[in-house]
């Protein structure tokens, strides 16, 4: 049992408003994390001002700082009109207004996409040169801009680490400290969020960045530079929680960097600084005292979705981190009337009494319930002042992920628990439904929202496969638009195309599934359909840890970006392999990628031609390749295709990348055909707008 741990990581912008309300409870208040937008206010935000078109391909970067600085003021510009075209296809809407969104979402991505396609080549000439030609000015202006592009509540990740690695190159030499310390903090920052999509190698560079950071606490007195004191306490909270956490420092190590920050804590040189720089203060000891909260949940813990296993943690160790787990709560001095500030410290001080055997799950299943049902009212009511003063993202997701451990493992009957675990997908569905209006830290909820899809116990309170699929589909599916409609094209394309070859060529398929003969397969038709139409919406689901970057594609992606888009098929691989029945689906998602004949495509360590479900995964294949190739609203990085053209490519490609049967088939059914034309012409949006009703109205 495992309560969700919060591991954002912590940045400048978060210790500028950063204020302690209870410091028994050690939470920490963020501005850029926890900001509240009223849903009206996001529906006004839909004509914020975007430069014209005609405008916008003029504006190329120059190397001077004003070029520089104006570059970046846009494209934070550019980062809210995406976020608000975005939430725009989350809202209720009729027929026309959503298509109206949609058909501008697809729009303003085309035209970004263009013009970010013309900046970032000059850009990358210019920087690949041995000296690029930029004065002093211009190199200051670049680092500002780096850290305001860091320290804003929307950034673009690829772009930060691309820039810090420029300035890596030019300030590597020198002994500006604080310059340098700049970079490696956002270095530090930028691979510790692709570690949350891409352990390695990302989690261990974080890792390195911030310890190479935090050791310069011991010359803390020497170091004039606040930036580099704020830096210092940055890092060393990052490495005890959000590098814990991701699992790239050890329990061990994360309890000695601990002790460390408790000699800062107590040194004259933090001491000689707590009035000039009361936020650097202020910051190590809400982290300081989070670690001695959070130990044990910690320790505890494990990775549900890629580790099935508990991390070890050295028994003596163990026995200390209980000790000290322990005399905390005995000290601890609660309020008579608990507030939603408190959610951390309840749940994990029921999973600490549970685990020891101090108290049964139902009375902390009860206690946490009760918790939750009390002061979620007050949380959905709170301001956009006063939301601040609570992590939002954490308060659902540890409430949640606690209460459905606790109620799997209650004695209370089966019926019971179903009916309660319907509350709580409701809870959950509610929230991401409001989740734009909360946060800007999308990585973060991804992380949060797959641990609760793809809990393992939690499978047990479903009666069926059916009902799971739509728990995950409505959980890390629905919320990325540009999956969520390929997913459902992609179904559509299958159920054609399948249920032609069942009326009119059933022996293709004898063989698969167990079928022995043509007859056989009709036999089996719905199960057929059925188990196509599932696998379709389920083939992309290891994108749910993908970077927004790669759902909009409003500018050419990064290599970074790249090697994050190939991870996706053994992500979702992965992530469905945590139950029987999902794990059906395990090879279509591992193998949607890969050519008909094993040689090209991607994941290397995957071979679909040994797979028993290789005949679905080319019939997925096919229909992922038809909808990526022909969609007109969402692939802004080219010119959609016509159906008939694609399907010159799959004859062309047949025996190599497609499987020569299932194109055969295709192009010699003119009734298929024009059943495919509709598919992705004329009745695309009806297929959108019809799920789209299903899954938010």
């Amino acid at each position: 049992m495992s309560c969700y741990l919060p591991d954002f990581p912590i940045t400048f912008s978060e210790m500028q408003s950063v204020f302690l309300t209870d410091v028994e409870i050690g939470r920490i208040m963020t501005d850029a994390q926890l900001r509240h937008i009223s849903r009206k206010r996001c529906l006004r935000n839909l004509n914020v001002p975007v430069p014209p078109c005609d405008e916008r391909k003029e504006r190329v970067i120059d190397m001077n700082s004003e070029q520089i600085r104006k570059f970046f003021a846009d494209y934070q510009v550019t980062l809210k009109r995406v976020e608000q075209l975005e939430a725009a296809m989350r809202i209720k809407s009729d027929w026309d207004t959503w298509c109206a969104a949609l058909r501008e979402r697809a729009e303003f991505f085309r035209t970004e996409y263009a013009h970010m396609n013309a900046t970032m080549h000059s850009v990358t000439a210019e920087f690949t040169k041995e000296e690029p030609a930029l004065d002093d000015d211009a190199w200051k202006q670049l680092q500002i801009s780096m850290m305001e592009f860091y320290c804003a509540d929307t950034h673009d990740l690829a772009l930060l680490m691309e820039l810090a690695k420029i300035l890596q190159k030019h300030y590597g030499h020198s002994n500006n400290l604080a310059a340098m310390t700049d970079v490696d903090l956002t270095l530090a920052y930028t691979n510790l969020e692709f570690s949350r999509i891409l352990r390695e190698p990302y989690g261990t560079r974080a890792r390195d960045y911030y310890r190479k950071i935090s050791v310069l606490s011991r010359n803390f007195g020497a170091i004039k530079e606040h930036s580099v004191h704020q830096a210092i306490v940055v890092a060393y909270a990052n490495l005890v929680m959000s590098c814990c956490v991701l699992g790239t420092v050890t329990m061990q190590e994360a309890f000695d960097i601990w002790e460390e920050m408790k000699e800062l804590q107590a040194s004259d040189a933090l001491a000689a600084t707590r009035e000039s720089e009361p936020d650097v203060g202020r910051l190590l000891d809400i982290f300081t005292e989070r670690f001695r909260t959070d130990a044990y949940a910690l320790a505890k813990s494990f990775d549900r979705t890629i580790e099935a296993h508990t991390r070890f943690v050295p028994p003596e160790l163990m026995s200390r981190i209980e000790q000290i787990t322990a005399e905390y709560y005995e000290k601890l001095d609660k309020p008579e009337e608990s507030t939603a500030d408190m959610f951390q410290i309840i749940t994990s001080q029921c999973d600490f009494d549970c685990e020891t055997g101090r108290r049964t799950a139902d009375e902390c299943w009860k206690e946490i319930h009760t918790f939750f049902r009390k002061t979620k009212p007050k949380v959905e009511q709170l301001g956009e002042v006063d939301v601040r003063e609570i992590d939002v993202i954490s308060y659902y997701m540890t409430c949640l992920d606690a209460l459905i451990s606790f109620l799997v493992e209650t004695t209370m009957p089966m019926e019971d628990k179903k009916r309660y675990f319907r509350e709580y997908q409701q809870d959950i569905r509610d929230f991401i439904a409001d989740y734009d209006t909360r946060t800007g830290h999308g990585n973060t909820l991804n992380n949060a929202l797959e641990e609760l899809a793809f809990f393992p116990n939690a499978y047990a309170l479903f009666d069926t496969a059916e009902e799971k699929i739509d728990y995950i589909f409505r959980l890390v599916v629905a919320r990325h638009c540009t999956a969520f409609l390929h997913s459902l094209m992609v179904s559509a394309f299958a159920e054609a195309i399948l249920s032609a070859i069942i009326d009119k060529e059933p022996a293709l398929m004898v063989g698969y599934h167990g079928v022995t003969s043509p007859e056989d397969v009709q036999a089996h038709r719905m199960e057929i359909l059925q188990f196509a139409h599932d696998a379709a919406l389920l083939h992309d689901v290891g994108k749910n840890s993908m970077l927004a970057i790669i759902e909009t594609q409003h500018r050419p992606l990064t290599d970074e970006e790249f090697g994050i888009i190939r991870s996706h098929p053994n992500r979702g691989g992965q992530y469905l392999s945590i139950d029987k029945d999902l794990a059906r689906y395990v090879d279509i998602a591992r193998g949607h990628h890969k050519f008909y004949n094993g040689k090209g495509g991607y994941p290397n360590d995957f071979d679909n031609t040994a797979s028993p479900e290789r005949f679905m995964i080319d019939i997925i294949t096919v229909c992922d390749c038809l909808d990526a190739a022909t969609d007109q609203y969402g692939r802004n990085y080219h010119q959609a295709k016509t159906t008939d053209e694609v399907l010159a490519e799959f004859k062309r490609d047949a025996g190599v990348r497609y499987n020569p049967d299932i194109v055969r088939f295709i192009l010699q059914d003119s009734a298929l055909r024009d059943t495919l034309r509709e598919i992705s012409g004329s009745r695309r949006l009806t297929i959108y707008y019809d799920t789209y009703k299903h899954y938010f109205m």
